[in-house]
């Protein structure tokens, strides 16, 4: 039986790949890498249609004290490809924790740790030009570490950060930061033996959340009742199943937007893919010599249409998968 190869490598980038999405309904791709360059890809041709220098260091959100948001003309209609900084954050943190984008009914929110290394994480009103919620978190970072990942979603007409640490630890927030800011911890549990390197959420039912960290387990988590009464062991009212494979360290965690599958980008350079249910691996996809830092599903889900993943790794490339 022949091993998956990938359907394209994207090249472009001289240094590594650390963060990658699909938009637009997936007519697109952004890419972002170490020295501070944003890189737009045209999924139809397979090339760059945009390239620039967006920071000084390296491109999470940014490793220079700066969130910047962009607006993009692409090449539709005719137009001419530009991009337009139209706002920047100044922040005060060097942690290796991505920000998270929530899209409410009228504004976008962005949450990440704001003000050194620590474990509390802040809420950013784009809308507003304003930070509207501060220090969410235990605020016990000598047990807790640093804040490692963070994911902010609305469930319920609610809003909801889900936090994982340092120590292996993750934690369910419900926040309200409108007429009174309120802070609730759901639930904290504490799964992994090395730092939690990625959470994901489920994005179609927003039932459950899985996370991978430098270990080599993989946890997934109740966040609906109806999935909590399901859960097995010891925090049964949380913690739904867990997992291992043999080599340590998952980096990042994408899970498709039907809730099927997931993918993970590993250090050893394999992207690996799971059944949501079972958290049992489908497809070992082996084609980059280095770490993989960010993997991407696309969105746009027809039967007729081919179900695409991306990788971007330590050595510049970004593999473009087909998947079933």
């Amino acid at each position: 039986m022949s091993l998956p190869t990938p359907a394209y490598i994207f090249r472009g980038h001289k240094s590594s790949v650390n963060a990658i999405i699909f938009f637009n309904n997936d007519k697109y791709i952004a890419s972002s890498d170490a020295d501070g360059i944003v890189c737009i890809w045209k999924m139809k041709t397979r090339r760059s249609i945009l390239e620039w220098k967006a920071h000084e260091a390296a491109c999470l959100q940014g490793r220079d004290n700066a969130v910047h948001i962009w607006q993009l003309t692409l090449d539709e209609d005719n137009q001419v490809p530009e991009y337009m900084l139209i706002h920047s954050i100044e922040y005060y943190s060097l942690s290796f924790c991505r920000l998270s984008i929530c899209q409410i009914t009228d504004d976008t929110l962005l949450c990440l740790p704001l003000r050194g290394d620590t474990s509390l994480v802040d809420i950013y009103s784009i809308e507003q030009q304003k930070w509207v919620m501060q220090k969410i978190g235990t605020g016990d970072d000598d047990k807790h570490g640093l804040c490692m990942t963070v994911k902010l979603f609305y469930l319920m007409k609610e809003l909801y950060i889900l936090t994982g640490y340092e120590d292996g630890s993750v934690a369910l927030w419900n926040v309200s930061y409108l007429n009174e800011k309120k802070l609730n911890l759901v639930w904290l549990v504490k799964e992994h033996t090395a730092p939690v390197l990625d959470v994901a959420v489920e994005r179609n039912t927003f039932g459950f959340a899985i996370s991978t960290s430098g270990d080599n387990q993989i946890v997934k988590y109740a966040l609906s009742s109806q999935q909590q009464q399901q859960g097995q062991g010891q925090e049964s009212n949380v913690v739904i199943k867990k997992s291992s494979i043999k080599k340590s360290g998952l980096a990042a965690i994408d899970i498709r937007i039907d809730g099927k599958i997931f993918a993970t980008a590993g250090h050893d350079g394999r992207i690996r893919v799971f059944s949501c249910k079972s958290l049992q691996p489908l497809a070992i996809l082996s084609y980059h010599r280095d770490s993989v830092y960010s993997v991407a599903f696309a969105s746009v889900l027809e039967d007729t249409k081919d179900h695409w993943l991306i990788g971007g790794s330590k050595e510049s490339r970004i593999s473009l998968w087909k998947i079933y």
